[in-house]
């Protein structure tokens, strides 16, 4: 891991005084030099990276470098022993600490030490003797363990086989190769679902259809579905369907839906004026929103309309109201009542950014959606509005987009979902049921546990129900005695909580294929960093612990995949990737009583970048050991195509940003400066503010910490003592 190896970028991360101190632990041994005597027993010793004052109880000397015990950290300040007298000989040095420690001294324990010394990492006899025992019953050889060591001991994790491979492909790998690896290898047709989520972050759909055409394909093909019979229990596909209807189904709208039809040139679009000129009515609309309602409900309500006021009426719509257009007082009608609704507003204003934030294509799939909607909601609005022809149908309608949008195969008709209702409602509908997975939980356990105990179910609260399941629990579709089933089937699918978590991973997947997000740098960069911390598997064992296994996470599949894959080399990079997940599991977190530290790496294929984005966070806590939403510090560690390698520090304190940028190339400066204003606009919407942005040669990081550790206490008796010796 870039952010792990690369030395730059560890520097920045040395541990500060207060952590340091709050993280020894009685039996530490460390090194530590000598760097200045003052009166009353006092010096000044440097000790990973920060000066400390010490109280003394043995005889040092300056410049002397010596190895330290923590004997007690209970108290007011830790309590150290000195370990070696002052030898000049590096090795005696580490010879006789071996000796102290009772450790068998040989090139091994050797090299360990002086490897640990050197990066000043504390070290425990017991790890040593761990580590040693490990490297020697494998025979690994020493020059390939030893940084996998080091990060083991760094992070106070005991070395066992798991631990090991863990780390060592996290040091030797980054998350894309990895999964591209295990893309490469699996055959085609197998592991399907498994293929799905590497599609999704390497490389992502060309489009929310595809990605459920994907999705849902996948589970069918699967030995135990678990979308399938939840949609059915749902209401989002037909009952009546068995697996291999349902199959079929899917390999249907896949063939229909050709990805050659995204390629074909995009024809003119059915409305009554261009693409952009409806774009621009719809957004004029909006912004005059007010005085166009004043107007509508004036003219409405009033026998003449022609005396009401209503220039905006007339300069948005001139062929309902002007003079030279007489016979169109049933269009103008028609204007004034759609006008005066308030939801045909927000209908309007739901497309609006639609159509600001994507292509036409993406316009194309929202259309077609509602169109095909049993009852259509933007049809209907956009012929009263004049901007689609009400000559039109709803079933000529349909026919103009798939003019407009043809798929692959001319004969092969209009492109239909197989949900019961329309594509984009069965997202929206998804989405509710999750915004409400609380109530429906408590509201289907309570019906649930009535039916089978035979009591009243229709005193039971049940309105979150009702309103997510109209056709099961409406007055006008009253439970009846065929039904309980269906009902039962319902209850019990919405009281699970892995089928929630089933319906969110199939809701991110379509979320990230939308068009917007597609052509968002920041939205996919989001996506990306929400699949490492959600959908990875970074968590997988807890859910183990609590029968709360979830299909659909990557981790999960991978196991699935090693428990049923022999051999192969499939299954070796499957099992290089586990290496790697765990990796980043164990050096997710690290957290004192002081301080709070996160370490991701994000896949930086489907972004565009050379390497993978490593992100550091560090937090400080508060008296009650949460998380101080007021101080944080965040660093970008990059590989980037042009300005090659780069990092950002950025420190957030209350509302302010202090950002230094690491870099080496002559122009990163005076992109900085064309650059700021726009991130300064960005962050005051945020109530945000720029500090300062500082740019510096990648180099000077390491004159920066020489700078840091140099600065002695010249007046101890200003301060405490941070411990003694």
């Amino acid at each position: 891991m870039r952010i792990q190896e690369n030395i730059k970028a560890d520097k920045l991360l040395r541990p500060s005084k207060a952590s340091l101190l709050q993280n020894l632990k009685t039996g530490d041994v460390l090194q530590g030099t000598v760097k200045q005597l003052y009166p009353n027993q006092r010096a000044a010793i440097q000790i990973q990276g920060n000066q400390l004052i010490a109280q003394l109880e043995a005889s040092l000397s300056v410049g002397g470098r010596y190895f330290f015990q923590v004997t007690s950290n209970e108290g007011n300040m830790p309590e150290l022993k000195v370990m070696t007298g002052e030898q000049q000989n590096k090795e005696q040095m580490i010879s006789n600490l071996l000796q102290q420690l009772g450790i068998k001294e040989n090139r091994l324990t050797s090299q360990l030490v002086n490897a640990l010394a050197r990066e000043q990492v504390p070290m425990q006899r017991s790890d040593l003797m761990q580590a040693v025992q490990y490297i020697q019953d494998n025979k690994i050889p020493p020059r390939q363990a030893m940084p996998v060591l080091m990060q083991l001991m760094k992070m106070r994790i005991p070395v066992t086989q798991a631990s090991f491979q863990a780390v060592q492909a996290l040091q030797n790998g980054n998350i894309s190769a990895g999964l591209a690896s295990l893309d490469r290898s699996l055959p085609p047709g197998q592991q399907s679902m498994l293929q799905v989520n590497l599609e999704h972050v390497l490389r992502g759909f060309p489009s929310e259809q595809s990605a459920v055409r994907a999705v849902l394909t996948a589970d069918a093909q699967t030995a135990k579905p678990v979308l399938f019979p939840l949609l059915q229990n749902l209401g989002f596909v037909s009952k009546a369907l068995d697996k291999q209807s349902w199959s079929n189904i899917l390999q249907q709208w896949n063939t229909q839906a050709s990805p050659n039809a995204i390629n074909q040139a995009a024809s003119t679009p059915p409305f009554t004026v261009g693409f952009e000129k409806a774009t621009e009515q719809i957004r004029s609309i909006l912004a005059n929103q007010q005085l166009l309602m004043t107007e509508a409900r004036a003219g409405h309500q009033g026998n003449n309309t022609g005396v009401q006021m209503r220039p905006n009426l007339e300069a948005q719509f001139p062929q309902y109201f002007s003079s030279q257009t007489p016979g169109n007082e049933g269009n103008a009608r028609q204007v004034t009542e759609t006008l005066s609704e308030p939801k045909n507003y927000h209908t309007l204003e739901r497309f609006m950014n639609i159509l600001g934030t994507s292509n036409e294509r993406a316009v194309k799939i929202v259309l077609t959606a509602d169109a095909q909607a049993a009852k259509p909601t933007l049809f209907p609005l956009l012929q009263d509005l004049g901007i689609v022809s009400k000559s039109i149908g709803k079933q000529g309608w349909i026919n103009a987009l798939q003019q407009w949008n043809p798929p692959a195969g001319q004969s092969q008709g209009t492109i239909t979902t197989p949900f019961t209702g329309s594509f984009e409602g069965v997202k929206e509908q998804i989405q509710s049921i999750l915004g409400n997975q609380k109530q429906l939980m408590a509201e289907a356990k309570a019906l649930h546990g009535a039916m089978i105990q035979g009591s009243n179910t229709a005193s039971l609260p049940k309105a979150h129900l009702t309103a997510g399941f109209p056709q099961y629990f409406s007055n006008h579709a009253p439970v009846a005695q065929e039904s309980e089933n269906t009902v039962r089937s319902l209850m019990e699918a919405l009281t699970e909580p892995k089928n929630y978590q089933a319906l969110e991973r199939l809701l991110n997947i379509w979320k990230a294929s939308n068009e917007h997000m597609i052509h968002n740098p920041k939205e996919q960069f989001l996506q990306q960093m929400q699949w490492v911390l959600r959908d990875a598997g970074l968590n997988a064992e807890n859910s183990l612990k609590t029968d709360d296994v979830n299909s659909m996470q990557f981790k999960h599949l991978l196991l699935e995949m090693l428990q049923n894959t022999s051999s192969g080399i499939g299954r070796e990079n499957a099992q290089q990737v586990v290496h790697f997940l765990n990796g980043m599991q164990l050096n997710n977190i690290n957290e004192s009583s002081y301080l709070i530290q996160a370490n991701l790496q994000i896949p930086g294929q489907k972004l565009g970048v050379s390497k993978d984005i490593d992100l550091h966070f560090e937090g400080k806590k508060t008296a009650d050991g949460s998380i101080d939403p007021e101080h944080c510090r965040i660093i970008f560690d990059l590989q980037l195509h042009r300005m090659k390698e780069t990092i950002v520090d950025l420190h957030v304190q209350k509302n302010s940003l202090a950002i230094t940028i690491y870099n080496d190339q002559a122009t990163t400066p005076m992109l900085v400066d064309k650059l700021r204003p726009n991130l300064q606009e960005a962050l005051e919407k945020m109530n945000y503010q720029v500090a300062s942005i500082i740019c510096k040669p990648y180099t000077e990081i390491d004159k920066q910490q020489l700078q840091s550790t140099s600065a002695l206490d010249e007046n101890p008796e200003q301060g405490g003592v941070d411990f003694r010796i």
